[in-house]
């Protein structure tokens, strides 16, 4: 009878610690209320001429210091926040088709709301709960951190040819729950550590900083999409999507050398769903 109770109690254990794995790329055995391996975009709507702006980018990076990885962050400059304003010391134009697409979509034209604001993976579209200012950023990211993903997400054999300056490699999505959604995959590429101007509001922006930084230095900032604003199809919705299957996604770009610093760079994939664009899972590594 004793070895009987022995075998069902380690039966159950056993139980609960599968349920506690992920398959794929997700395989260290984690607490239940934990980090399951579901990233986070956060994706910061901003311009260089908006004086609010440097608060939120300073809560990102509040969030990007807590959450490490499991949060990727990109400063999308757009609208007339982000116009090239010479003679106020802001000639750069950093807005990017994607960007505008994205703002036009989601943020400015629908609902006519200024900057900054920003999304959590998307949520709440197509209704405007899914713009959210920077101070409700932490708490969805919270509330978003402990779901079990339905797909993982993982760059393989990316290379970045000097000679050239080409980047490719491949994008692989795999499904680790079963699901019948309709999804895409979108590549980004992003840069670091651009030092260029930024108007700042003492009272409502970032306080630590003049109204008006020459030598903001600039995190996160979109340069493009890499196959589009909408990227491409990864499952098409007509059937289920059984775990363990793979779809890659092969991708080619040039980068500008003389404009953009390679060692700055990062490349983002989040795959999303089709009907509601919210994101189900993102990845980031850094070009070379």
């Amino acid at each position: 009878m004793k070895n009987i109770y022995l075998i069902i109690v380690v039966a159950i254990a056993l139980a609960f610690q599968a349920c506690d794995k992920i398959d794929g790329q997700y395989t260290t055995p984690v607490p239940v209320k934990d980090w399951y391996g579901k990233k986070i975009l956060l994706e910061d709507y901003t311009g260089h001429s908006c004086v609010n702006c440097p608060r939120a980018a300073k809560a990102a990076r509040n969030l990007e210091a807590l959450y490490g990885e499991k949060l990727i962050v990109m400063s999308v400059h757009v609208g007339d926040f982000a116009l090239p304003a010479p003679g106020d010391g802001l000639p750069e134009d950093f807005r990017t088709q994607a960007g505008t697409d994205w703002d036009n979509k989601f943020i400015h034209t629908a609902t006519g709301t200024g900057l900054p604001n920003g999304m959590v993976n998307r949520w709440g579209f197509p209704t405007t709960s899914n713009i959210i200012g920077d101070g409700a950023w932490g708490s969805k990211i919270s509330s978003m951190m402990t779901q079990v993903p339905y797909m993982s997400v993982a760059f393989q054999n990316n290379i970045y040819t000097a000679a050239d300056s080409t980047v490719s490699g491949t994008v692989k999505v795999k499904v680790l729950k079963v699901n019948n959604y309709k999804t895409n995959l979108t590549i980004c590429i992003t840069e670091d550590s651009i030092i260029a101007g930024q108007k700042n509001s003492v009272s409502f922006g970032d306080p630590s900083l003049p109204a008006f930084v020459p030598n903001y230095n600039h995190m996160h900032l979109l340069r493009g999409s890499i196959n589009g604003s909408w990227g491409s199809t990864v499952f098409d919705g007509t059937t289920y999507n059984l775990v363990g299957t793979e779809k890659p996604t092969s991708y080619t770009y040039k980068i500008p050398k003389s404009l953009w610093k390679v060692k700055n760079l990062h490349l983002i994939a989040f795959v999303y769903d089709a009907n509601t664009y919210e994101v189900l899972q993102a990845e980031e590594i850094p070009v070379q």
